[in-house]
């Protein structure tokens, strides 16, 4: 009777999972398939009820530390221009704390600044983002 109410919120939590990543929703779906099978099985609605929250709990506490070791080093990833930080450059333009200018990095082209006087040709460091543009100084040698 209810095993298509079971299929369908499997599914639709399935899906959900897939959207999310979360694990919480595929927690909820393995509950649903749980009792999908005990509906087949003809059990009473109640063991279904009872076996969807057990399954669902179950599956949410073996999750999370899966979840946690996944995703632990998320957070500090930096964007791709906050990579170029500590990367050596050179001057393609004279840059000083009046004018800017532009550097070579990796074969792409940067706008950037510095507070020091910087002649063309120069080795550079970046040092800082300041909006769209890269703060350098020169390198040490």
């Amino acid at each position: 009777m209810y095993l298509e109410f079971w299929i369908v919120l499997a599914i639709i939590f399935l899906i959900g999972e897939l959207m999310t990543g979360g694990f919480y929703l595929l927690s909820i779906g393995i509950g649903a398939i749980a009792a999908a099978i005990l509906n087949y099985l003809q059990y009473s609605i109640t063991t279904q009820i009872i076996a969807f929250i057990l399954i669902t709990l179950i599956f949410i506490l073996i999750s999370r530390p899966l979840y946690r070791k996944l995703n632990q080093n998320t957070v500090d990833k930096k964007s791709n221009t906050e990579r170029l930080i500590g990367l050596k450059a050179k001057a393609t333009d004279d840059i000083d704390s009046h004018k800017i200018g532009t550097i070579n990095v990796n074969g792409e082209i940067w706008k950037a600044i510095s507070d020091e006087m910087i002649s063309k040709g120069e080795e550079v460091e970046i040092i800082d983002i300041e909006g769209v543009k890269l703060k350098v100084k020169k390198l040490d040698n």
